[in-house]
């Protein structure tokens, strides 16, 4: 069994296009139209007339036609950044791929804490993205969801080399947690709905990001990476903490996942779904430390 990973041309040629290339695209507004969620998300596919088909869908014929003419004038200059950011993307692949072994018992624990049974990892798409304008140490990770088609994206810094600790295996697994929470409607809907009745609280800390998703992004981050898994399993040890006043969405996972270690390990090791109780023991941490 392997990953599903995806080093796609297209999806790589859109980052090209909206954060790097310095071309006629800069005095257009295509930029803003190529960084509408609808549009960026149309890149991400193996088949390039599908995600053609899509952009038209999400664009307009009209639009659609501008972004392609784009996509083919700057084509050549893209050819040659192509063949440095695919060979970097193929070495992070094979990384990926050598430590399936590590991710796998961590999916099994993540699919007890989420009650979900049919899961299927290797049918999730894993877009690898070289980003040449990031000087980040890590990588970054997103997901994209549905209930039809859900995939997840890594942007890799073209600088960062393979690694020799497993910090990143661990987002890659809490992007993963994401997803799986989604496909149990009851647990989710708990979540949402103690986001909702801490509305007041959770908006103050979360920096304009829903409520729903500042509580979900301190859950999984009590497991992993700032939590408990990432200890048991890629031996990333979950220190204490303590912060000024001010704290960012960062500050705020650490604090939870030093706070809930031992809960998260309760949890984990009596394979226990999360529940109400869990949700509710991250709203009294945060207002203790608030």
């Amino acid at each position: 069994m392997h990953l599903a990973i995806k080093v796609s041309r297209l999806s790589n040629f859109l980052i090209f296009i909206s954060r790097t290339y310095k071309g006629d695209l800069v005095k257009s507004d295509l930029r803003r139209c190529l960084l509408d969620e609808k549009i960026s998300l149309s890149f991400y596919g193996e088949n390039e007339d599908k995600i053609w088909s899509q952009i038209e869908k999400a664009a307009g014929k009209e639009k659609a036609g501008e972004i392609k003419k784009i996509f083919t004038s700057s084509n050549q200059v893209f050819a040659s950044h192509w063949r440095k950011i695919s060979k970097h993307l193929l070495l992070w692949e094979q990384h990926f791929q050598e430590n399936y072994f590590l991710l796998q018992q961590i999916f099994v624990e993540l699919k007890r804490l989420s009650g979900v049974k049919d899961f299927k990892i290797s049918q999730i798409p894993i877009y690898f993205i070289s980003n040449l304008t990031s000087n980040d140490k890590e990588i970054d990770g997103w997901f994209s969801w549905t209930p039809k088609e859900s995939f997840i994206v890594l942007e890799i810094p073209f600088s960062l080399k393979t690694p020799n600790n497993f910090f990143h295996l661990a987002i890659l697994a809490h992007e993963f947690f994401h997803l799986m929470l989604r496909k149990n409607e009851g647990l989710y809907s708990k979540i949402v709905n103690i986001a909702k009745e801490n509305n007041t609280l959770l908006a103050k800390l979360a920096g304009g990001m829903p409520s729903r998703i500042f509580l979900e992004e301190l859950l999984i981050s009590s497991f992993i990476p700032e939590g408990y898994l990432s200890e048991k399993h890629l031996g990333i040890k979950v220190n204490s903490c303590s912060f000024v006043k001010t704290k960012n969405l960062l500050d705020w996972r650490k604090i939870v996942a030093f706070n809930l270690y031992q809960r998260a390990k309760k949890y984990t090791n009596d394979a226990r779904q999360i529940d109400e109780d869990y949700l509710k023991e991250i709203i009294r941490v945060i207002k203790q430390n608030v």
